[in-house]
This record gives structure tokens, sequence and C-alpha cells, in this order.
């Protein structure tokens, strides 16, 4: 009999092997007293480094545009679905804690440069251990 959790494990780990070849940081963040204020480092999470993947939108979406399923008449549907830029999908089972949204990844090169930073909008949740975040850029550093 097939054990399809065991199925599932190795499938996120093959997935992982193929198409994990991106350097990413993870920059956890917290709220501060005010609500207006803007998110500062999270000093009770640590940092870490990632291998993952990064898709983003179709060329006719600009980088800073709403995603085409938040642009519909239907509003309760559209408050469902995030704008997003891109897609950071990863396998997670080795990360030392959970990120988190509002947390930023930070894309970076061989030689350890920052190609991009991105804040995390969504998370959506499927049971599996290879999360897709669904992530916006951002100038902003905690």
């Amino acid at each position: 009999m097939i054990d399809w959790n065991e199925a599932l494990a190795a499938t996120d780990t093959t997935v992982a092997e193929v198409f994990d070849r991106e350097s990413f940081r993870v920059v956890p963040t917290a709220r501060r007293v005010g609500v207006n204020d803007t998110r500062m480092a999270d000093p009770d999470r640590t940092g870490f480094a990632f291998l993952g993947s990064i898709d983003f939108g179709p060329a006719a979406l600009a980088p800073g545009f709403a995603h085409p399923s938040t642009m519909s008449s239907d509003v309760g549907r559209a408050r469902e679905m995030p704008a997003h830029e891109a897609v950071v999908t990863a396998l997670s089972t080795d990360w030392p804690e959970p990120v988190k949204v509002d947390d930023q990844i930070v894309w970076v090169d061989d030689a350890g440069f920052e190609k991009g930073r991105f804040v995390i909008a969504a998370m959506p949740a499927d049971g599996g251990k290879r999360l897709a975040l669904f992530v916006n850029r951002t100038k902003g550093r905690p």
C-alpha cells in the first residue's frame, strides 16, 4: 500500500533538486508600536538562507501592477486574492522556523549581492512542505 505522505515528501524533494537554483535570505520582521509605523527587524526570530525558485507574472504585467485575478468586479472575490508580482517556491523542511506574511525575502546572486527585495503578501497553505510565497518588490529595509 502507498504511504501518501512519503510519496509527497519524495516528490517535494525531487522538485526542489530540479528547480531550486536561486539563493534567497529571509529577513523576519515585526510590527512597531504605532499602527502606521514601518515594520522593523524581528528581534525574536533569526533570518536564514535557502534555495528556491522565483516566477514572475506574464510579461504583460509590469512590476507594481496587480495580478489580473484581483482586477475583478466581484468585490468579495477580489478581497480573497492578494495582489502579487512574483511567486517564490521552496522546500521548507530544513528551515529553522516558519516565515510569516510581511517578512522580507532577499534574492541574492552567487557573490551574495542583492538582486531584489520582496515582502511576503500571502502564503496559501496546501499541507505540503513546499511553500509558495506570493511576494511584491519592496525598497524598504526593516
